[in-house]
């Protein structure tokens, strides 16, 4: 079963990094003024904070509590006599677990934190590295206040980049994955529909799970994916057909094409008689035109709820193929999944065949 793999809020994350590396620069800056007083200063200490303070997207309570609470919370390494580059990573894992927790526009899970946490831990030695080879290979001490803002800067982007972890997703079922994102952009009927999609595409795949392995399994297993993947394609075509139509509201446009004959059949001059019916016209055409997406997007609400049905009856097969022997459930998976496919295969848009007369029968 594919496994998938999704960069979830990756504009968050871009707005993050660009603020952490402001939040470095403006270290640097603190950095080399504390530098000209004869002030010891920890690059890594600075870089981190000045990356998480202002990478971090809270309102300002939070953000007063992590300036007063991150500074103790990134000494505590020093404090432990935490060897270097150790204490260095751990400083950049607990500012990371911190910005997760609780500065970001959404609300990662606590695994997800916790590789952003580890990821951050260990660039934060890579970075401070390479800020050490720019220093003695690039700037050499001749760009003075300028090489400490830009070394900085760089630490604290490699921080940044070592917390993408905290916005990647693992699912162990793509097609699952797929539906689970859909639903969250969806709304309305079609939303309720994705929603029964997937909890019976995953009531499915735990049935055809309790089947032994062979040729009717994977069969049946590729013909559930393929059913829930066109749900999912209806839905995604729906919602595009219903953004479309809500962009142009069909009332006003039909107010404009009356109004537009009524002046037409108002007007004497003839020339202008001819402009405004043209014009009329026009806006008549695109009142057709979605009209015809009005009912294509009632026909494609109807085969949404034919595919969900089909799903349905899928799950409820599949129970009874629970329910047989042993010997006969690989063969019964097989004939359920072709059955599947050619139903899933039957064109919508074909006439209903004539229903065949009732036969009767005389009770004696």
């Amino acid at each position: 079963m594919p496994l998938s793999v999704q960069l979830r809020e990756r504009e968050d994350f871009e707005v993050r990094t660009l603020r952490a590396l402001g939040g470095g620069a403006l270290a640097g800056l603190l950095a080399a003024v504390a530098a000209r007083v004869h002030l010891h200063v920890d690059p890594g200490f600075f870089a981190v904070a000045g990356a998480a303070l202002a990478g971090a997207r809270v309102d300002w309570k939070v953000r007063l509590g992590m300036l007063v609470g991150l500074p103790v919370l990134l000494n505590i390494p020093d404090v432990l006599n935490v060897p270097t580059p150790w204490a260095e990573a751990c400083m950049g894992a607990m500012a990371a677990g911190l910005v997760g927790a609780l500065g970001t526009a959404w609300r990662p899970r606590a695994p997800q934190v916790l590789a952003g946490a580890v990821g951050a831990g260990a660039m934060v030695p890579l970075g401070l590295y390479v800020k050490a080879v720019m220093d003695a290979r690039v700037f050499d001490g001749r760009l003075g206040a300028v090489g400490t803002v830009l070394g900085l800067a760089a630490v604290a982007l490699f921080w940044s980049v070592g917390t993408l972890a905290t916005h990647v997703s693992v699912h162990g079922n793509a097609v699952e994955a797929h539906g689970s994102a859909l639903e969250k952009q969806l709304s309305g009927e079609a939303r309720g529909l994705v929603s029964r999609a997937v909890t019976l595409y995953q009531q499915c795949q735990k049935e055809a799970a309790r089947l032994s392995a062979g040729p009717g399994k994977t069969e049946l297993v590729g013909v559930l994916e393929k059913m829930a993947r066109e749900v999912f394609t209806l839905a995604q075509t729906h919602a595009e057909l219903e953004a479309q139509l809500r962009a142009v509201p069909q009332g006003e446009l039909d107010t404009q094409v009356q109004e537009l004959r009524a002046k037409a059949a108002a007007t004497t001059d003839a020339v202008a008689r001819r402009q405004l019916e043209l014009a009329a016209s026009s806006l008549g055409e695109e009142l057709n035109h979605l009209d015809m997406l009005g009912r294509k997007r009632e026909r494609l609400l109807a085969q949404l709820h034919a595919q969900v049905a089909l799903l349905e009856r899928a799950r409820v097969s599949l129970v009874g193929v629970q329910g047989g022997d042993v010997a006969s459930k690989g063969a019964q998976a097989a004939q359920l999944a072709r059955k599947l496919a050619a139903l899933g295969q039957e064109d919508p848009d074909s006439p209903a065949p004539a229903p065949r007369p009732e036969s009767t029968r005389v009770v004696g």
